[in-house]
């Protein structure tokens, strides 16, 4: 696609769903129909220099890619990310797709951030949870919204599937059966291949206290889209050092690999099957082993075939099929997750560029539907949840927790308070005739016709009086929403001894969101960091920046969680006038942008 070159607004259509039997649920809307929305290119990484992406304004499609690839990290709702997918000419084009979808457990997710270099600062108590913790997604579903949810995305990627491609979608027992016959639905159920047990490891802590048989297990559910011609490269591991079959030890490729997986072997079980566990996990709580999916894309693909993930999280996917010598193609909702993929990435892939082990060294990333929220949604919520100090309520599928004696209802921050709004809260409270406590409303912002509603209302109840905290306007409790962006003081120079080279020096950097959470955590003391580079995730640099994509020519991503960037650089730049860009990320994923025109 040419630069600055309109997207066509085309409607594609969705095949529909024919397999049988079929799950039914309150809302439920089969896709006819999709259309793709806009993705721009904002970041590159290519350290060889191989691609030049200088320039493009928007996603590429399909046939210019195939001859000439790069990996895609898409940042927006998966749902859009599929469809333009579609737009851009995937449509069968995806050979294996692996998801770990929310499981609708009714809990956060949660990453826990510590500063580099500073292990212990802030904690009060040794067992305490890490200094920061960041709320990546809300997995509090009601039931018929998570099944809509789940049936549109499974319905797009059936459509981005090959006919050879397969798909593996992990969940556990909230949702297995639910699952499972949706893709019955989709897929057919004569595509089914396996369940396969993902056993969770060793027992320990609070499962243990169960009055009931101990839950260790997952579910990945495996499909094709097509049993007669789907690929599928069998594996084998060694026999045990004394095994022995009908009178003597057996020659051959070993044991075949079942459908019962963990991470751990289990005492006197041969055929529970280990998956290797390499010392690869990042904070994120819902990361899995990388070895389960390079279990997974070897079996179910070939090199130079392309891998999908929609919930791509912590990037081990993305990864696993990058060591494997795939393309991939991922994307994430939450731009935390984007940031951690994409820093984990260019650990490997400059590793593989050293060793000559990839034939894909380049990857970009592309926002998608101009999905780009300042404060991140659930983060937001949950800082004013800590700030305003609601109760929060898992089980109540409406409300969101209590405030004192009111209930709390929590409008998304991504619109103000609106009738419609109301409207719901209303039929809601009439399913509810002995509910007698009040309401509190929390919103960023309101209609203006908001206000009169809720004056009438509460002239006619007694009970159920409704209060507003608008946070953009409310002095107590607004104050978290107050975003200072991080700043950071940079030295740029062409050197004195090589006019090919540029010095770059970091003499400061602040992030007040880092600072502000520090001390909400730590209510006891005043939190002081003795090293402003604790603060950074990562440092990025672009020798010469055209102003709207970042192409990353070094990074610098620190080996340890505990090491600190080195803050002093030196790269090569042309002898004529030129831009240079230092990109920022601080330790929550919030970025800062310095350009500098070298003479």
């Amino acid at each position: 696609m040419s630069t600055g070159a309109k997207m066509p607004e085309n409607k594609l259509k969705i095949t529909p769903a024919k397999g049988r039997p079929m799950l039914q649920w309150v809302g439920k809307k089969p896709l006819d129909y999709v259309k793709g929305f806009p993705a721009q290119i904002v970041e590159v990484f290519d350290p060889t220099t191989r691609l030049s992406l200088r320039g493009e304004a928007e996603a590429i499609s399909y046939n210019e890619l195939k001859d000439n690839w790069h990996n895609l990290l898409f940042h927006g709702d998966n749902k859009d990310v599929l469809a333009t997918l579609l737009e851009l000419g995937f449509r069968g084009k995806i050979d294996l797709i692996y998801i770990d979808p929310p499981f609708k457990s009714g809990a956060d997710y949660v990453r826990k951030v510590e500063l580099r270099g500073l292990k212990n600062l802030g904690r009060i108590e040794e067992d305490e949870a890490s200094i920061l913790q960041q709320t990546m997604y809300f997995d509090i579903w009601n039931n018929d919204t998570y099944l809509q949810f789940m049936y549109e995305r499974l319905m797009l990627l059936k459509e981005l599937l090959n006919e050879t491609g397969s798909i593996y979608v992990h969940i556990d027992h909230r949702v297995n059966s639910y699952i499972r016959l949706m893709l019955d639905e989709i897929f057919g159920a004569e595509n089914f291949q396996r369940e396969i047990i993902w056993r969770l490891g060793w027992v320990s802590g609070y499962k243990s206290t169960a009055k009931n048989w101990i839950r260790n297990h997952e579910t990945i559910l495996f499909y094709v889209k097509s049993k007669e011609s789907f690929i599928f490269n069998k594996d084998y591991v060694p026999y045990p050092p004394d095994y022995e079959r009908w009178g003597g030890r057996p020659k051959g490729k070993g044991l075949p690999i079942e459908d019962v997986w963990g991470v751990f072997p289990q005492e006197g079980v041969t055929s529970l099957q280990v998956v290797s566990y390499s010392s690869d996990l990042t904070d994120f709580r819902t990361q899995k082993p990388r070895g389960l999916l390079k279990r997974i894309i070897k079996a179910s693909s070939n090199e130079d075939e392309i891998v999908l993930d929609c919930f791509i999280g912590s990037g081990t996917t993305a990864i696993a099929a990058q060591e494997l010598n795939r393309r991939w193609i991922g994307c994430d909702i939450n731009k935390g997750a984007i940031h951690l993929t994409s820093r984990e990435l260019q650990k490997i892939i400059s590793e593989q560029i050293k060793k000559k082990e990839t034939n894909y060294h380049t990857f970009a990333i592309y926002k998608v539907n101009n999905y780009d929220l300042q404060l991140l949604r659930t983060e937001a919520i949950e800082l004013a949840v800590q700030h305003i100090g609601i109760q929060r309520t898992r089980t109540d599928r409406f409300f969101d927790g209590t405030l004192g004696k009111n209930l709390v209802k929590i409008i998304d921050f991504n619109h103000p308070l609106t009738l419609l709004d109301l409207q719901l809260l209303k039929d809601e409270l009439k399913k509810r005739p002995d509910e007698d406590r009040d309401i509190t409303i929390v919103c960023l912002g309101k209609e203006l016709a908001a206000d009169s509603w809720i004056d009438e209302w509460n002239k006619k109840h007694p009970v159920n009086k409704i209060k507003i905290i608008e946070l953009k306007t409310d002095k107590k409790y607004g104050s978290f929403l107050i975003h200072k962006p991080a700043e950071a003081k940079i030295k740029v120079l062409r050197s004195a001894q090589n006019d090919k080279l540029a010095r770059i020096e970091i003499k400061n950097f602040i992030s007040p969101t880092i600072v502000e959470r520090l001390n909400i955590d730590n209510k006891l003391f005043k939190v002081k960091i003795p090293d402003f580079r604790s603060m950074i995730d990562t440092v990025l640099i672009d020798n010469n920046y055209d102003g709207k994509t970042f192409h990353i020519i070094y990074s610098d991503v620190p080996e340890k969680k505990d090491d600190l960037v080195k803050g002093e650089y030196e790269i090569e730049i042309q002898k004529s006038k030129i831009k240079v860009a230092v990109k920022i990320i601080d330790m929550l994923g919030e970025e800062v942008i310095n350009v500098f025109e070298v003479s």
